[in-house]
């Protein structure tokens, strides 16, 4: 091949990537499943595209063909964190399977540190095992303990960031009702709110955009039910 036909076809990779990556903002999920499966076929080891695919089956919950696609993204490079942050997420809800979920998040923090997304579903992950009825009281503790550390760690990163976005924005919020900080929390969401308006349309995640307005009912719903009570 030559180093001209070579350009031409990073180039269209590049530009299939951007396109799709556009489409998933938009909001259209399976679409955008549909479109990345049928590159994949015909580019299976370009690993953007696996991560697209695996940042879509995250959304319409298909964790069995998640697995998949997280393997294959750490096979294309093992270095990529987030390829073993979604093998993590995609074993994290089955049943004995919340160690190997562990194993992943902390390979994938391992390589990112401060990433807050990581932290949170790491600490998901410990919450589960916390409240696991079957766990002896003295591992469960330690799993409470894990929990408030990687959320409080959060906290300490967000604050720190003069200017968050709205996604670490969102996760701030969560993090407070996991902590049942219900004020800070609703506070956090219409940040959220404001700093997803206000960001660049480049950059406007249409799904978060749709999470962060459906956390904000549930915690105004809570905030009312607790007054009630």
């Amino acid at each position: 091949m030559s180093n001209e036909k070579k350009e031409k076809k990073v180039v269209k990779k590049g530009e299939t990537y951007e396109t799709l990556k556009t489409l998933y903002y938009s909001g259209k999920v399976k679409p955008t499943l549909n479109k990345v499966l049928i590159e994949l076929k015909n580019d299976s080891e370009n690993i953007k595209l696996s991560l697209l695919a695996c940042e879509c089956l995250v959304r319409t919950k298909n964790f069995d063909d998640l697995s998949t696609y997280a393997d294959a993204a750490i096979k294309l490079d093992p270095k990529v964190a987030a390829g073993h942050y979604y093998k993590g997420l995609a074993v994290q809800h089955n049943k004995g399977q919340e160690q190997e979920a562990l194993k992943n998040f902390n390979e994938a923090l391992t390589l990112d540190p401060d990433n807050k997304l990581y932290l949170k579903s790491k600490a998901g992950t410990h919450f589960l095992l916390f409240t696991d009825y079957h766990l002896p009281l003295k591992f469960a503790e330690k799993h409470r303990v894990k929990t408030e550390e990687s959320l409080l760690k959060i906290i300490e990163l967000v604050e720190q960031n003069e200017n968050p976005d709205y996604k670490d924005l969102l996760i701030y919020a969560d993090v407070s009702t996991l902590l049942s900080r219900n004020l800070a929390a609703k506070k956090y969401y219409i940040k959220a709110v404001d700093s997803y308006n206000a960001s660049d349309k480049s950059i406007q995640d249409s799904n978060i955009y749709k999470d962060i307005i459906k956390a904000q009912k549930a915690c105004v719903k809570l905030m009312d039910k607790i007054i009630e009570d």
